[in-house]
């Protein structure tokens, strides 16, 4: 086929995404999601730690934009390698409005971080794995939220009262939402989160970190709104986290349910 073809095969095709919109409509975000791609995050003695994050990222469209070129959300990502951070997330995102002429950006990172545990007795060493997420977003102003999901150990103090049982343990999830521009790491949180609970979790335990465990436990029993309050504490002392948002759910081990308790606040 020769000529003008269908629309010109060999000629370059129209942006056809540059097109006139004429609704007078803007779009709040515009992007793809669910996009796997390779990360690294650097932890808090400096070593970079690669894993893989499911992304979503955007741009506001403007009223006269009828769409954006969804190829240069992946470009731009491409050409950013560098470890996660407030810095390079800036980056990031204004790559993206200068690409698109986008009056905002946004990106959302969600990915699976390995914490170095040590066993208390033992010190046997292990690697425990936490769920965490970056949500950033550029407009007039930057803005960071950064999450992890932690297990942790609750002592129920219900059971701790009936005498002649050793306590009731349970397993619990702490989710912990932070702004703090930046300075405070994913680790730090984590932190956070297992200073305010019965007990750590970790994934490789001996006989004997076992037994220490469970008594360090004993010692301190709680209920979920213990574990909320405990960590509220340790956040409106901390001066540099502007807001955050505590979600701390306990798989009840003798229940068919779970017990649930929150908390958001902002300065």
């Amino acid at each position: 086929m020769t000529g003008s073809g269908v629309s010109g095969l060999g000629d370059r095709m129209a942006d056809i995404q540059d097109g006139q919109e004429d609704r007078g409509i803007a779009l709040d975000r515009v992007g793809v999601t669910r996009l796997t791609h390779p990360v690294s995050v650097r932890d808090r003695d400096g070593r970079v730690r690669e894993t893989v994050a499911t992304v979503s990222l955007f741009v506001g469209l403007r009223p006269s934009a009828r769409a954006a070129h969804m190829s240069r959300f992946l470009g731009v990502l491409g050409r950013h390698p560098e470890p996660l951070d407030a810095e390079a997330l800036r980056s990031i995102l204004e790559d993206l409005r200068t690409e698109h002429s986008a009056p905002t950006a946004s990106i959302e990172l969600a990915f699976t971080i390995f914490v170095s545990k040590r066993a208390p007795r033992t010190g046997s060493e292990s690697l425990m794995a936490c769920e965490a997420r970056l949500e950033a977003s550029l407009a007039e102003a930057f803005d960071l939220v950064t999450s992890v999901r932690v297990p942790v150990m609750t002592l129920c103090p219900c059971s701790v009262s009936v005498a002649g049982t050793p306590g009731l343990g349970q397993r619990g999830y702490v989710t912990l939402s932070v702004r703090s521009g930046g300075r405070v790491g994913i680790e730090d949180l984590v932190d956070v989160v297992e200073a305010c609970a019965s007990s750590p979790v970790f994934p490789l335990l001996k006989a004997e970190d076992e037994h220490s465990l469970l008594a360090s436990a004993l010692a301190r029993p709680m209920f979920v709104e213990d574990l909320v309050r405990n960590a509220a504490q340790a956040l409106d002392a901390d001066e540099r986290i502007s807001w955050y948002r505590i979600e701390a759910e306990n798989l009840e081990s003798i229940h068919d349910h779970s017990a649930f308790a929150s908390r958001e606040r902002g300065r």
